[in-house]
């Protein structure tokens, strides 16, 4: 069997179960995902992601980024503190009122932030950086070739490999659905890079990220989620 872009690309698109979450679903997380976002641990976490990228000279004082899928933009806020200007960009419009916010605070002039999904983005130039960081716009080879094409320089893209929510997967089961993990999508698109003479930096983290909600705005995450609304 030979293993060519066509192979991977159809391999990624007839796994591609996972039902992705709606312009609703984030605009309802949009508040705890910026709280969530702000805490010392994962401001800390973004300082050595940026300081990295400049320590290995993929970004400067001059470089220009875009950030897909930006959410809350504080990892977008952290570059535009390095660099010359970061696009956020993301389909749901409470998410970029809190990154809007998110830089004023800082008092920054060099960040944008455009309200729209992946499939209907467009910019006059490409960026010397284009970062997709757990963003889940990324979920077709399409999608993969247009942040490729973005990029005069760089990529950097993450996702989950393995995750474990035991509460989680309980509920999926409890409902008679699938848990999907996002582990594939990352072997598809490093196999359909290297078909294309594209050889990617591989680096794994691993962490515990804790969340405690009231009952009552678990329940409502986990029925939006479950797409479980409409059910007892």
């Amino acid at each position: 069997m030979q293993l060519n872009t066509e192979y991977f690309e159809e391999l990624w698109l007839s796994d591609n179960q996972k039902k992705e979450p709606t312009v609703e679903f984030w605009d309802f997380r949009a508040e705890e995902y910026n709280i969530s976002s702000s805490t010392a641990d994962a401001r800390l976490n973004r300082q050595k992601k940026v300081q990295s990228l400049i320590d290995r000279g993929i970004i400067n004082a001059q470089s220009t980024i875009l950030d897909i899928g930006c959410g809350s933009g504080q990892f977008t806020v952290e570059l535009a503190k390095k660099t010359k200007k970061v696009v956020g960009l993301d389909f749901s419009e409470k998410m970029l009122n809190y990154a809007s916010a998110n830089a004023t605070a800082e008092g920054l002039k060099n960040t944008e932030f455009i309200h729209s999904d992946w499939d209907h983005f467009h910019y006059t130039e490409p960026f010397d950086l284009v970062i997709a960081s757990m963003s889940p716009a990324i979920h077709k080879p399409d999608h993969l070739y247009k942040m490729m094409a973005y990029s005069r320089g760089y990529c950097y893209l993450s996702s989950f490999v393995e995750r474990h929510s035991s509460l989680k997967e309980k509920l999926y089961r409890l409902t008679d659905q699938s848990y999907v993990r996002q582990f594939n999508k990352i072997n598809y698109i490093f196999n359909l890079l290297w078909t294309k003479g594209v050889f990617p930096e591989l680096t794994y983290e691993t962490g515990i990220h804790k969340r405690v909600f009231p009952l009552a705005k678990a329940q409502e995450i986990y029925t939006r989620e479950l797409s479980v609304l409409e059910s007892p």
